[in-house]
């Protein structure tokens, strides 16, 4: 494959000269004598007194140098052959020098007069030559090994020139160029790759390429290679090109793709449903605040790093002033609406970073990070003064709803929420034993280093407001 299909054909034409004249000059020898000369030529009769015309000569020296010519072509071939085929190409060889030598050692010796060997030669070939064909299959072996490996393989195999030529190509590549070209005729050997295929091939431009083609069963895609042909002084004999359909792999691709995507956004709905179940089950059903779970759990985390820190913390328990009447008077669908309005003053008073609960009841419970008591007491009071001063409208009943709180902190007043809430607790007590609507920090009774007789320093508190409101 390494010439052009046309140029093959001129060579062939061209050797074919020489046996056409030589052949018109025998069968008119008798005219000019070029062929057979001497007594009786002209005449066609005794024929033992022939002699070689200039014609005949030059035929016998342009037939032993075609001949030279060839055995070298073959002798080529087998040295560079690979291991697997040195064998079959060295009987060639060997089947096409015997007769050539024969002949050539009886002609060169002389010996005209003796018994020409060369029928001998000719048989020794035969003997080299059945040994071939039965041992090393020789005629078998490269029509068999192309009809196995090129000519049943599905992907369409096209041969090109460097010229870019179709040396040869594969029943795979013919059906496919009869499909894109019904005009293609029987042998499209030596024809261009873009009149078989078209422009969308391109064999310099891409070593890989997709190609999407109309075909009569409908649009057809192909991934396209084209691999160089380089001979051992690098020079670049041509290409091959393998197309492959892989329009059903590209529909699975793209099905695979989009069954990935609807289960990635499947998969999304699924983490966001989750995250959204996880946040309700952290709320309050009513006023939409962190319940208790939520607060335990996420107050240790906010412990451990107060206490890999060594920060403060200060918690603050809120509990709404006579909030039973308010049920006993108006009803519980008023009182829950009281419970929604105070959590919202809550948690829009609290800093950003604060965490804020239900603890249960008309009970609400606040973590102030990195806080101290200072702190924790001025937002106490800020709530306190805020409920005790704006009223709560619902459903067209103006309610005072006054609150008190007890303030604690960490780790003066303890160090698990166990601690902390009961020390929170227990000023709250204190601040509804003082008449409500008051804030109370909480004071250990017992500091250490404190003698019995110590009273606890009390904590500020606000301006009072008339016990009942």
């Amino acid at each position: 494959a390494r010439y052009p299909h046309r140029t093959i054909k001129a060579r062939v034409a061209a050797l074919a000269v020489e046996p056409v004249l030589i052949t018109l000059a025998a069968a008119t020898n008798p005219w000019h004598l070029l062929v057979f000369r001497g007594a009786g030529a002209a005449t066609l009769t005794g024929s033992a007194n022939w002699t070689y015309g200039p014609a005949l000569w030059m035929h016998n020296w342009y037939s032993y140098l075609a001949l030279a010519l060839g055995i070298g072509l073959v002798a080529r071939a087998w040295r560079n052959a690979p291991s697997a085929s040195r064998g079959r190409r060295l009987a060639v060889f060997l089947a096409a020098l015997v007769p050539v030598a024969t002949h050539a050692v009886y002609r060169l010796g002389g010996r005209g007069g003796n018994v020409d060997p060369t029928p001998l030669g000719f048989a020794v070939t035969a003997v080299i030559f059945t040994y071939a064909v039965f041992q090393q299959d020789v005629f078998a072996f490269s029509p068999v090994a192309r009809a196995l490996i090129l000519d049943q393989i599905g992907d369409a195999i096209v041969v090109v020139s460097a010229a870019g030529r179709v040396l040869d190509l594969n029943p795979a590549a013919v059906e496919l160029a009869r499909g894109m070209n019904p005009d293609v005729g029987i042998g499209p050997v030596g024809a261009s790759v873009q009149e078989l295929f078209g422009e969308s091939i391109d064999v310099v431009d891409e070593l890989e390429t997709d190609v999407t083609m109309d075909l009569p069963g409908g649009r057809t895609e192909f991934q396209v290679r084209a691999s160089q042909l380089v001979d051992r002084h690098h020079r670049v004999l041509g290409s091959v090109l393998v197309a492959r359909d892989v329009t059903e792999a590209s529909a699975l691709s793209r099905r695979l793709f989009a069954a990935h995507a609807q289960l990635v956004r499947q998969v999304a709905t699924i983490e966001g449903l989750r995250a959204d179940l996880a946040e309700l089950a952290s709320r309050d059903a009513l006023t939409g605040l962190h319940n208790r779970r939520h607060l335990v759990e996420r107050f240790a985390s906010m412990l451990a790093a107060a206490q890999d820190g060594g920060e403060t913390i200060a918690v603050t328990l809120f509990d709404v002033d006579r909030f039973k009447a308010i049920n006993d008077e108006f009803g519980h669908l008023v009182g829950d609406g009281v419970l929604v309005a105070l959590a919202r003053r809550i948690q829009e008073l609290a800093p950003s970073d604060a965490l804020v609960a239900r603890w249960g009841g008309e009970e609400f419970f606040v973590a102030l990070p990195a806080a101290g008591a200072t702190a924790g007491l001025a937002f106490a009071e800020a709530v306190r003064r805020r409920c005790a001063q704006d009223s709560i409208d619902v459903e067209g009943h103006v309610i005072r709803c006054p609150l008190s709180a007890g303030v604690a902190t960490y780790p003066a007043s303890g160090a698990t929420i166990t601690e902390l809430f009961h020390a929170a607790d227990v000023a709250l007590y204190e601040a509804k034993n003082a008449g409500r609507n008051r804030v109370r920090l909480y004071q250990d009774p017992d500091p250490p280093g404190s003698t019995p007789g110590d009273e606890p320093i009390p904590s500020p508190g606000p301006d009072q407001v008339p016990d009942g409101s």
